[in-house]
């Protein structure tokens, strides 16, 4: 196989133990190569969490391709918003929104269909506010300024149907409400007019965190998006509510954790979310803490009936008195359950299962046979994805080297049986942990960073890139980008190639690669998002009503063909900017201000708003 060698310049890392890269050659294997210049450092979050400040997002479409968002910095331009199409040509600059080598500070980049939404600054005056981008210098713009006295700090942003988002952001009246500035819910459909604000209530973002690896913070699940918030006058904490779009359907669930915190007013402490899971778009997996059993994991579809404790798995009080839950963590979806490390008083942290009853609840495997006072020692299992017909994790089977069954922290994979629960490679030879994380699947490849080897003393995980094939192939390690520790992270699908970063050197990677036996049918993954049924409490995209215009194409004006009372209407892009916006005082619309090219004309009636394309010539 053919080796590409690429000259790297020295630059220095200081990131839990990463060391720098001289100058030197790095060879990287056949199908790989650095996407960003040699002068761009780029700027992605080394968190676990996939809601990071700072996100390698994936977004586009089918018909028109897909783009890898990112940010990254330059000695010109500062920190800035980034795009790449997977190719050299194709990594660029978006935009410098804030001109100079002041940084934007663009955060939580979120894919928006074939765009993405985030918050970033274009000056001091406006402050963090609202944009979106379709990956061009002219479809990147400030969506809403929602704060007339400085920046909204928009975050939390969740995609709820096929034309809308929600966020949580402050306002004027938020900021002012109370004791304390609040982020209050807001809906969006990319366009000024389309933003508002859709419940004053306090979103919590990302609220209080139970794992220092929480992925998920806000999740759709169908056409409805759950979140963590309290009422605008603190009454409850966080505790768990839903949207669906509308004021009426924005609502707390459930007072899950009833602890008195402030005995003058009555206000309850919060349930300390966390892990919330899609499950099938029908219901949502989560943990929640409750006065009466403190952490256990719960389930939700949607209803106050149906919000509920799935089983009390540690029963009793702790040594402070207070009940002694142990939560859950990695939940995944596999075979119509969700599987978690769970905790059993005698086999400690090992994997569970769930059908959502109490019943249906209990431990799959005990990863960790090694003896204790109490019962086994904890196998810890933290799990990733499915992968060739079975659910993979790691798993720690102890590390004493004096035991045959003692293999440290190594990947496993389970078919959902005991018996079908294996260790599938020892990668790190005898006791040493492989340290796996961010697992993975691109074009019917595992993908995963690991190390082969323990790190020397006072180091980080070395993290370097591994994948497999097929279930039970021994790992390979894709490359080792220098000495020291690689830490490869935010591995994404950029519709069937691999993208990633690292610390060691913060570029962008793009790896090609197809597997012997690659099938285009059944290993290319969806990239789409799955909205599941169309729900009856949807209102009809205005974009399903259509209103009659001439001349079409125009010139100088265009007149509405409508027996409805025309009250105002607005031009944007085809992108969505908007770039007109009027009220109506006739059916006739001056084009004074248009330049050629192809719009949306949206016109508010006395029966709602439609839209239709108009063609100036």
């Amino acid at each position: 196989m053919k080796n590409k060698t690429l000259f790297v310049s020295a630059f220095g890392v200081a990131l839990m133990g990463v060391t720098a890269i001289n100058a030197q050659e790095l060879v990287l294997p056949e199908g790989m190569e650095i996407l960003t210049p040699e002068n761009v450092e780029v700027t992605v979050s080394t968190a676990r969490a996939n809601d990071k400040d700072k996100a390698l997002t994936i977004a586009g479409s089918a018909e028109n391709g897909y783009k890898a968002y990112f940010t990254a910095k330059d000695a010109e331009h500062g920190e800035e918003l980034w795009v790449s199409d997977g190719t050299k040509e194709g990594t660029k600059m978006v935009k410098d929104i804030y001109p100079g080598v002041t940084s934007s500070n663009v955060l939580y980049i979120t894919r928006f269909n074939d765009k993405v939404v985030f918050q970033a600054t274009a000056n001091d005056d406006e402050g963090a506010e609202l944009w979106i981008s379709d990956g061009t210098e002219a479809g990147t713009y400030m969506i809403a300024d929602i704060n007339i006295l400085g920046g909204s700090e928009p975050a939390g942003f969740t995609q709820i149907n096929e034309n809308e988002f929600i966020f949580g952001a402050k306002d004027y009246e938020s900021i002012s409400y109370g004791e304390e500035e609040q982020r209050w819910l807001w809906i969006s459909d990319g366009t000024a007019d389309g933003t508002r604000l859709l419940k004053d209530c306090k979103v919590i973002y990302p609220g209080a965190k139970v794992a220092t690896d929480d992925e998920r913070f806000f999740v759709r699940v169908g056409r409805k998006v759950f979140f963590k918030a309290d009422t605008k006058d603190n009454e409850f904490g966080e505790e768990l509510w839903i949207t669906d779009g509308t004021e009426a359907g924005t609502k707390m669930l459930l007072d899950i954790n009833k602890t008195v915190a402030n005995e003058e007013t009555g206000a309850t402490a919060g349930a300390q979310l966390d892990w919330f899971t899609n499950f099938k778009n029908e219901k949502l997996f989560f943990i929640a803490y409750s006065n009466e059993y403190g952490n256990e994991p719960w389930v939700s579809d949607g209803t106050t009936e149906g919000t509920y404790m799935i089983k009390d798995l540690t029963e009793g009080t702790d040594a402070n008195g207070l009940p002694a839950g142990h939560g859950a963590f990695t939940p995944r979806v596999y075979k119509d359950k969700v599987y978690f490390r769970g905790y059993d008083p005698y086999y400690g942290l090992e994997l569970f299962v769930t059908d959502f009853t109490a019943e249906g609840t209990h431990i799959v495997f005990d990863i960790n046979t090694n003896p204790t006072a109490t019962g086994t020692a904890n196998g810890s299992p933290d799990l990733f994805c499915e992968f060739d017909g079975v659910l993979f994790m790691k798993g720690a089977t102890g590390s004493d080297a004096n035991l045959p069954t003692n293999y440290g922290l190594e990947l496993f994979y389970t078919d959902g049986t005991a018996e079908g629960t294996k260790m599938q490679s020892d990668l790190n030879p005898g006791t040493g942990p492989n340290a796996a994380w961010e697992g993975m699947v691109v074009s019917g490849s595992f993908y995963f960073r690991a190390q082969d080897q323990t790190p020397a003393a006072g180091s980080s995980q070395a993290w370097e890139l591994f994948k497999i094939d097929s279930k039970d192939e021994f790992p390979k390690k894709v490359v080792d980008l220098g000495e020291g520790p690689d830490f490869v992270h935010s591995l994404r699908n950029l519709d069937g190639d691999l993208v990633f970063t690292s610390q060691i050197k913060k570029s962008l990677f793009v790896y090609h690669y197809r597997k012997a036996d690659y099938d285009p049918q059944k290993d290319k993954e969806n990239m789409d998002p799955d909205f599941g049924e169309t729900s009856a409490v949807m209102a009809p995209s205005s974009m399903d009503k259509t209103v009659d215009i001439y001349p079409n194409p125009a010139s100088d004006y265009v007149c509405i063909d409508t027996d409805a009372e025309v009250y105002g209407y607005t031009i944007t892009d085809l992108s969505g900017k908007l770039l007109v916006k009027g009220h109506a005082d006739s059916n006739k619309i001056m084009l004074d201000d248009l330049s050629a090219g192809m719009f949306i004309l949206s016109v508010e009636t006395s029966e709602g708003v439609m839209n239709s394309k108009l063609t100036v010539k």
